[in-house]
């Protein structure tokens, strides 16, 4: 009984050295979870008396699980940064195109924006210029009406004069026919002379305004000559009031004519006018319409990139997020890895020290 218990006291000795020995190799590991774990393993072995070579050989084989897994998770961590860095660069490629394009985007909208300006003066300057031309065309075609109805006027005038000059020349042809020295009266011839008289008085009352002076300066001996036939006929008289109205009807009959030339050109004038006014107003409404249809195509252009900017802006803002995310991810798996990797060599030195050990207590 004596001899059990004393075997019992020697093992549990046996026990207690190979514990404290262990932990002393383990110096620094001993609160080491792994280290606690491997010093029971090493103790429960020898204390069940197991082959030191087998427990040698589990160490070995645990070492090099150890570090097959270090080496799987160094690839394993290669291949995650690889991964990482393509999508990293794939978020800044992302990111700096999202800023190329928003670039752009706001240029295009400066751009835009500046010719909308310059379009909108142009508009307001092509639709005062508009509004100028049809003021100056409907001037115009007043001026050419006016001009028409003048002309028609003195143009008639100068007709009836003619006409009032020809008949008065044919009375007085009429009288020298008579061939008389000295022509008597009847009371018709004499009332046909006052109403000659009176019809040149009217005449020249009519001519004043638009004939020359030259030519008005004939019907006053005209008159005096006829208000001195209506008593009676001197042929000296006759003869000269003949030559008279026969100038007067030349007179007349030029500045006839000279009204119609200067008609015609002011006519012309007025008309070309009018066509360079017409020709202004289709290359105003030309450009206005052009004007006006760019503008719209602007404005449409602007609205557009209203919302592309604000799509570009949300892709750089999501972009950016995404890559801080990323590189805080990366930064946490890099950490997460060193502590791993640090962990496992400790585990491998802690298989070494206690490899060691038992390589001690087979030389002894």
């Amino acid at each position: 009984m004596k001899s059990a218990l004393l075997v019992v006291v020697l093992i549990a000795c046996i026990q207690a050295t190979t514990v404290s020995e262990l932990k002393e190799r383990l110096s620094g590991y001993g609160d080491h979870p792994f280290g606690s774990s491997m010093i029971n393993l090493v103790s429960v072995n020898m204390k069940t008396g197991g082959s030191l070579n087998e427990l040698k050989q589990l160490l070995q084989q645990i070492k090099d699980e150890l570090i097959a897994l270090t080496q799987l998770q160094d690839q394993e961590n290669a291949t995650f940064t690889r991964r990482s860095q393509v999508d990293l660069a794939k978020l800044q490629a992302t990111l700096e195109q999202g800023q190329q394009d928003l670039d752009n985007q706001r240029q295009e909208q400066s751009s835009l924006s500046n010719e909308l300006s310059t379009l909108q003066t142009r508009v307001k300057e092509d639709q005062a210029a508009l509004d100028r031309n049809s003021r100056g065309s409907g001037d115009a075609q007043s001026r050419l009406d006016a001009e028409n109805t003048d002309f028609a006027a003195k143009y008639q005038d100068y007709s009836d004069a003619i006409l009032a000059c020809k008949e008065a020349q044919r009375l007085l042809l009429n009288l020298r026919g008579e061939g008389a020295s000295l022509i008597q009266l009847t009371q018709d011839t004499k009332s046909n002379l006052i109403q000659t008289k009176e019809n040149f008085q009217k005449i020249k009352e009519i001519l004043e305004a638009h004939t020359k002076k030259s030519s008005l300066t004939l019907f006053q001996p005209i008159i005096e000559g006829l208000a001195e036939m209506t008593t009676k006929v001197n042929p000296e008289t006759l003869n000269n009031v003949l030559s008279l109205v026969a100038r007067l009807i030349t007179a007349l009959q030029e500045g006839q004519d000279q009204l119609e030339s200067n008609h015609k050109t002011q006519v012309d004038n007025l008309t070309r006018l009018g066509d360079d006014l017409r020709n202004e107003k289709q290359t105003l409404q030309v450009s206005l319409a052009t004007a006006n249809n760019r503008l719209k195509e602007i404005q449409s252009r602007l609205n557009e990139l209203d919302g592309l900017i604000n799509i570009s802006n949300a892709i750089v803002e999501v972009t950016q997020l995404n890559i801080q995310d990323a590189t805080r991810i990366n930064e946490l798996e890099d950490q997460e890895y060193s502590n791993q990797k640090v962990s496992r060599q400790t585990e491998i030195d802690i298989v070494d020290r206690l490899i060691e050990y038992i390589n001690q207590k087979l030389s002894e």
